[in-house]
């Protein structure tokens, strides 16, 4: 297949800034991720938890893309911001067998960059290369929240 996408270099720049009784504190993290040639970028509406079982699909990492999934041996770099003010977002994290919660303070990002992230006792660890699925919920019995993500692969 002929394409105009010429693959370019991802640098995500972490920058620390706390100044405490007069001594600062923090550190400048880069980190840069090469060749990559597809990215995803979205705002959208995540449900109440309600009864408890609502969940809104965010993305889905398979072997292929698709729509609202990509190729999960391609995957880089995740970044989801919860944009509401007042309620959590409550992430699910799934590998076909295995779930990780991560609540998402308002106003608060979560990264995925690397390896892997723990999982429950006796489970084992869950890496980004297993990642089949990531959902959300509002921690919020009625009202939905907004996110923004950003998805890059190869």
């Amino acid at each position: 297949m002929a394409t105009t996408i010429v693959p370019s270099d991802l640098t995500v720049t972490i920058t620390e800034s706390y100044s405490l009784n007069g001594v600062d504190y923090g550190n400048t993290m880069n980190k840069t991720y090469t060749s990559n040639g597809r990215v995803s970028q979205r705002v959208m509406s995540i449900d109440s938890k309600g009864d408890g079982v609502d969940w809104t699909d965010i993305l889905a990492l398979s072997t292929v893309d698709g729509q609202g999934q990509v190729v999960k041996t391609s995957y880089r770099y995740f970044r989801i911001t919860n944009l509401d003010t007042t309620n959590t977002l409550n992430l699910r994290v799934y590998n076909g067998s295995d779930y990780v919660a991560i609540e998402v303070s308002p106003l608060s990002t979560q990264l995925f960059m690397d390896a892997g992230i723990d999982s429950p006792v006796g489970t084992g660890a869950i890496t980004l290369a297993d990642i089949q699925a990531i959902a959300g919920q509002s921690s919020s019995a009625t009202e939905a929240i907004d996110v923004e993500f950003i998805m890059v692969t190869a």
